[in-house]
């Protein structure tokens, strides 16, 4: 063997060597499905210790990529060049991980953030709060407390949540290791619908009581989204599916945005709603249409 070779392979040892103890890098790759998807990607993240796992299909892998080491004294290279890829054993509490967020999977519809539709009425709030709208949850912060204590509570999460889907989320956010991060990634989301079918999406973490609104969640009864501040008036809203935009139009002058009208504005119905402009000078052409 030439000094070159057993320099080449001695650095092979050390690489193999320190490999099982590197730190891995945690990578979901849903489109994984054969051994040479799993080592592909691996090879993808570039040099280290590559954790690759696909959910759906309750698999991981664990793969160390290396460097083939440089070439010789007059900069030519080897033949056979390339990466040291090695197929390691997956840490057992990555691997238990993966298995515990399939069965959330598989029991919440597949997806590890399974979604509940709540009527406003089952968080048992008073009927002052029960008669509110998205609208109003954007720009009063005690209904948002109010919405997200009453999601949190025991009661309403056994009433909304099935028992199977409860027990495999409460199995993944009490496993002991994390190295996947699905434990941080898995979530109960809990779509509350207003009397007038307007909604916001509160997350459930149950390691916590209260829940927590998604940032930006406040949709119209067809989804489009109700502004929270002044700089997130901007594009065109439309009265597509029957939307009733009146509300809209009271709201974006609430937050101080310029409204102008073009059209029937007397006697027509609001087509759309237009807003433009930069940081907190916004205006929102109002256009009016006869039916």
């Amino acid at each position: 063997m030439s000094k070159h070779l057993m320099l080449r392979f001695f650095s092979l040892l050390a690489l193999v060597a320190g490999a099982c103890d590197a730190h891995a890098t945690a990578v979901r790759c849903d489109t994984c499905t054969r051994d040479i998807d799993y080592r592909n990607e691996a090879i993808r993240q570039g040099a280290g210790t590559h954790l690759i796992f696909n959910v759906a299909a309750n698999r991981i892998q664990q793969y160390y990529i290396g460097s083939n080491g440089g070439g010789g004294a007059d900069g030519s290279v080897p033949r056979g060049a390339g990466p040291v890829v090695m197929l390691q054993t997956a840490p057992a509490g990555a691997i238990e991980e993966v298995q515990r967020a399939n069965k959330v999977m598989v029991e919440g519809g597949g997806t590890i953030r399974p979604t509940f539709v709540v009527p406003m009425a089952v968080l048992g709030l008073n009927a002052s709060a029960s008669a509110k709208t998205a609208y109003d949850y954007v720009l009063d912060n005690n209904l948002r407390a109010m919405v997200e204590s009453a999601a949190g509570r025991a009661d309403v999460i056994s009433r909304v949540v099935g028992a199977a889907v409860l027990t495999a989320m409460t199995d993944l956010l009490h496993h002991v290791t994390n190295y996947t991060g699905l434990r941080d990634q898995a979530r109960l989301l809990m779509r509350i619908v207003f009397k007038d079918g307007s909604y916001v999406t509160v997350i459930i973490d149950l390691n916590y009581q209260n829940g927590k609104t998604e940032p930006g969640s406040e949709r119209t009864p067809a989804g489009q989204l109700i502004p929270a501040d002044i700089e997130a008036v901007r594009g065109q809203w439309s009265d597509h599916g029957g939307e009733n935009l009146s509300r809209m139009v009271t709201h974006l002058r609430t937050l101080g945005a310029t409204l102008t009208s073009s059209g029937p504005s007397n006697s027509g119905t609001i087509r759309a709603i237009v807003c433009s402009g930069a940081g907190a000078a916004k205006t929102c052409d109002v256009q009016y249409v006869i039916r």
